[in-house]
């Protein structure tokens, strides 16, 4: 029955024993939620159904335990972490959230993508610690190289209890500089400069730099102005040889600190790397210091080959020659098999002065030099028209190819960067690459001409191709004349030994022709009488001379003055002798003997 208008509404009825409870009468469209009692849960939501909005400034409700936390509104910022709370744990299979510091005691490279993160150590060191000199792979590198021994680290983390930081800090740390306290004078305390390099290659760079006796700023004017009065070959050569890397210019550029603060070394790199395309303009330098060099060098080997292997095949008296050889060896083979021979192989050059004679010292080279020179003796000295093919036979042409064909790849390449120099550097250098462009066409053309030398000497000596070379041939021929000139000595000795000789045993049979008579006749030589001979120099008037030995060193001072004082008695003597002359009845009289 409808309720009576102004009657309170009727109590609800009890619900029966047993039966189900009634669900709850849905809500009035656009009524209020009915307000909750205090202490009472809150309704648990409908399934399916949205969640109710949140009241304006009302906190949020607490989340139930085990429950998932609520998806974050679009658009809405997230929620900042409790103070003092610890990271939710990664849900499994979730990638690991970009910069989060690994689990306590614990440090590893971790992946993020395919990059690779830097291992975390546990703990920072708390004293300045001394630079370990390593070059760092770039990033790049190990994403190039998949599966290297870097990115194996990320999987097995190493516990930070197997490395003992403390002693590490106390080994490697920088050593504190004692204050020395003086009472009576107080030294300034000196600055601490920053080494960014390695030891060795700042000692390196330091030598060089000193040794030039300039500031870093006019090394660098230098440099940029290519000025080669003030820089020389080996000056620019030892700067090319410290110049910086690309790590080490990286290095210098990301340094925050003051340049001031820097070394020696860093400093110099400082002030290098403000000279615009300064390893180009070096470059540059060392070839316009090595280019007349080089190319004289080069040109002069090229052409002494060229022109010793076409006087070869040009030499009328090395045919001549070769001529009179063949006919020999066909007179010595008459009647076997080696013999009535066209042409011999060109080996036999390098060993005809082994081929010994019957007669000793004396061998086929000997024999052929000495037959040359009784009956064609303009033939004789052929070889001083072929240039001396000893050291010319040393020159190989593939050798000279090889260094042609660099030295040509240097100047292409460094012309090919000159475009990025200023046009008053470019001007510098342009007249020495065109000769250089010159010199690399006419030598290439040289060379082209001397491996087609070595065709003609296959076809002109008839040689196999396999077994011979240019090189090759041009030895044998230097061991031949070499060989040859040895003989002409060699014969020109023999000969003045054989005319000795041949005096000699003139000598002898002609002291054998003597009679016997007369050998046994003659008179056996007199003694000579030293009265006799002293008589006939005083009448002659006595001249003292200094006797010396015909064989043996000069006497010594004291001898000498020996000598001296007994020919002054001697004659202090002879003025007091009386000497009887007989002659012409002459009688004694007392000879004084004047010393001349």
């Amino acid at each position: 029955a409808p309720p009576c208008p102004g009657a309170p509404p009727a109590p609800p009825a009890p619900p029966c024993p047993g039966a189900p409870p009634a669900p709850p009468a849905p809500p009035c469209p656009g009524a209020p939620p009915a307000p909750l009692c205090p202490g009472a849960p809150p309704a648990p939501p409908c399934p399916g159904a949205p969640p109710a909005p949140p009241c304006p400034g009302a906190p949020p409700a607490p989340p139930c335990p085990g429950a998932p936390p609520a998806p974050p509104c679009p658009g809405a910022p997230p929620v900042p972490p409790c103070p003092g709370a610890p990271p939710p744990p990664p849900c499994p299979g979730a990638p690991a959230v970009p910069g989060a510091p690994p689990a306590p005691g614990m440090f590893a490279a971790q992946k993020v993508g395919k990059s690779l993160v830097p291992p975390v150590v546990a703990r920072k060191p708390s004293r300045k610690m001394r630079l370990l000199a390593w070059e760092k792979i770039k990033p790049n590198d190990l994403k190039r190289s998949s599966g290297n021994l870097w990115e194996s680290y990320s999987s097995s983390p190493l516990d930070s209890k197997i490395i003992d930081f403390d002693e590490v800090e106390e080994l490697f740390a920088q050593p504190e500089k004692k204050k020395v306290e003086k009472k009576e004078v107080a030294k300034k305390k000196e600055p601490t400069f920053v080494s960014l390099l390695d030891p060795k290659r700042s000692l390196a760079i330091n030598l060089i730099t000193k040794n030039l006796r300039m500031s870093y700023k006019d090394i660098s004017i230098a440099i940029r102005s290519c000025d080669r009065e003030k820089l020389n070959g080996d000056q620019v050569s030892g700067l090319l040889n410290i110049l910086p890397e690309t790590t080490e210019v990286e290095m210098i550029r990301n340094f925050g600190g003051p340049p001031e603060t820097l070394a020696e070394a860093e400093r110099f790199y400082v002030s290098l790397i403000t000279v615009p395309e300064y390893a180009l303009r070096l470059k540059c330098m060392k070839f316009s210091f090595e280019f007349k060099s080089i190319t004289e060098d080069l040109e002069k080997r090229v052409d002494n080959l060229l022109s010793a292997g076409i006087k070869i095949l040009e030499s009328e008296d090395l045919k001549e020659l070769l001529h009179i050889l063949l006919v020999v060896g066909n007179f010595i083979n008459t009647g076997g098999y080696a013999g009535n021979a066209m042409g011999f192989k060109l080996s036999l050059l390098s060993k005809i002065h082994e081929i010994k004679s019957n007669k000793p010292r004396m061998s086929m080279m000997h024999v052929l030099v000495e037959s040359i020179e009784k009956n064609k003796p303009e033939l004789l000295h052929f070889y001083k028209k072929l240039g001396n093919l000893s050291e010319i036979s040393k020159i190989d042409n593939a050798d000279n190819e090889k260094e042609l064909n660099a030295f040509s790849k240097n100047v292409n390449s460094i012309q090919a960067s000159l475009s990025r120099l200023d046009q008053e550097s470019i001007d510098r250098f342009k007249d020495i690459f065109e000769e250089a462009s010159r010199f690399c066409s006419e030598t290439e053309r040289k060379i082209q001409e001397i491996n087609g030398l070595e065709d003609r000497y296959i076809k002109f000596f008839v040689l196999d191709k396999r077994n011979y070379s240019l090189k090759e041939c041009i030895k044998v021929m230097g061991v031949f004349c070499t060989k040859f000139e040895q003989a002409i000595g060699e014969n020109k000795k023999r000969k003045e030994q054989e005319e000795r000789l041949a005096r000699r045993k003139a000598e002898m049979a002609k002291r054998e022709t003597l009679p016997r008579a007369k050998k046994k006749g003659m008179p056996p030589p007199q003694e000579e009488c030293l009265i006799d001979n002293l008589l006939s120099e005083i009448r002659g008037g006595l001249k003292l001379r200094k006797t010396q030995s015909m064989s043996g060193p000069p006497r010594a001072n004291g001898a000498s003055k020996n000598i001296q004082k007994s020919n002054a008695t001697s004659m202090e003597k002879w003025k007091k002798t009386k000497i009887a002359l007989d002659d012409e009845g002459v009688a004694l009289a007392q000879i004084n003997v004047s010393v001349a």
